[in-house]
């Protein structure tokens, strides 16, 4: 899979809109309702539309690219390039992710975007 594309946070496969995407329709399936995604989520656990363990991938997924895009939103135009970004850049979004090196972000990130990727296949397919 293409790590480029991995760092358009909010659409890359398993991204923010796919986490988005899921929270919505299973709003919309338990009559569940919250505008805050996190807390949309944290909701449909407690309704019994999410496991503990779907709601806690969930949540994390998007609490860690939240965090990202944040950091990205400052530094950045546009998508983060790995190969281009700066040891300050990559030891900051490490430090936002709290892991300790940018290839444990990477590898936390591809893990990531896969578990939220299934799950959106799981639950809405």
């Amino acid at each position: 899979s293409d790590l480029k594309n991995r760092w358009d946070l909010k659409f890359a496969p398993g991204g923010l809109v796919d986490i988005e995407f899921i929270a919505q329709t299973l709003e919309l399936r338990a009559g569940v309702f919250d505008t805050n995604t996190i807390e949309a989520l944290r909701q449909l656990e407690r309704a019994g539309a999410l496991s503990r363990e779907q709601a806690r991938t969930l949540v994390g997924a998007a609490l860690l690219e939240h965090a990202l895009t944040q950091v990205l939103r400052i530094a950045l135009d546009g998508t983060l390039e790995p190969a281009e970004a700066t040891t300050g850049l990559k030891a900051l979004l490490a430090r936002a992710a709290n892991v300790e090196s940018f290839e444990m972000l990477e590898t936390r990130l591809v893990d990531t975007q896969s578990a939220v990727r299934k799950l959106l296949n799981t639950l809405l397919c």
